[in-house]
């Protein structure tokens, strides 16, 4: 009868110790899964509607002057403005990978682009939900997932500035815009092949635009050809079919065509 006793209370004991290692190596195979933070997604001003942030919910930025890609914040700017760099980085909702790149620096260190632009912080954003660096200068703006029309500022050729740079129109890829110093107020006479060579700005839905343009300035006019055409200040908009690159300005020097240039 002991004997019996003995293995069943060892039997007991045996069948207990197994149960408990399955369960342990069950929640261990098994554990509550973490969501990852995106390196980069959208937050949402009541003012300025959505804008790219980090992880930490820190404002990004674009900077006027890298209108070509490259960026041209050097040397004193980078202590107001360092430059964004992350190598490999989750999307939030809202957002394209497409749309991200990266670029070599010409002090040799990389950089992530956002459609293009370049991106920084800001030095005065000390945390979350800060956009402190919006329209500093008319030349930072925070970057934006939806502009509809970005500011450009560079030396245009062809313009009689005595070499000093100017701000003017482009859409959000950077692309330069023009206008035609024939059109009358509110109404184009750019009609048949000069279209081929000076297309329409026809993006006009809902216009997207950094907060030192006013939206007021800017209205829509029905051409007689039937497409629609957003204008700046009475001025038609359009683009220069021999612009191949962003920040490209060759319709610059073509008579009777001038860059969309800025009131300063």
């Amino acid at each position: 009868m002991k004997s019996f006793k003995t293995h069943s209370v060892l039997f007991a004991t045996f069948i207990c110790l197994y149960l408990f290692s399955a369960c342990s190596e069950e929640e261990e195979a098994t554990p509550d899964p973490v969501e990852d933070t995106p390196q980069l997604a959208l937050a949402n001003d009541s003012n300025l509607g959505s804008y790219l942030v980090n992880q930490d919910g820190r404002a990004l930025y674009f900077f006027s002057r890298d209108v070509n890609g490259s960026s041209a914040c050097e040397d004193g700017c980078l202590n107001a403005w360092p430059v964004y760099y992350q190598a490999d980085f989750e999307i939030g909702s809202g957002l394209s990978q497409s749309d991200f790149g990266t670029i070599t620096r010409a002090d040799g260190e990389k950089q992530t682009t956002f459609k293009g632009w370049p991106l920084y912080y800001y030095s005065g954003d000390n945390g979350a939900n800060e956009i402190n660096g919006e329209g500093i200068g008319k030349e930072w703006f925070v970057a934006k997932p939806d502009y509809t029309l970005m500011v450009a500022t560079q030396v245009v050729e062809g313009l009689d500035t005595g070499g000093s740079m100017i701000s003017y129109l482009v859409d959000a890829q950077g692309n330069s815009l023009y206008y035609f110093l024939n059109d009358q107020d509110n109404e184009s006479v750019c009609t048949d092949g000069c279209l081929q060579a000076w297309p329409t700005f026809s993006e006009v839905a809902d216009i997207i635009l950094p907060s030192t343009l006013n939206k007021g300035a800017f209205a829509v006019i029905d051409r007689t050809d039937g497409i629609q055409q957003l204008t700046y200040a009475g001025r038609p908009i359009y683009f220069f079919a021999q612009d191949a690159e962003r920040g490209e300005t060759k319709g610059a020097t073509v008579p009777n065509w001038t860059i969309s240039a800025l009131p300063l």
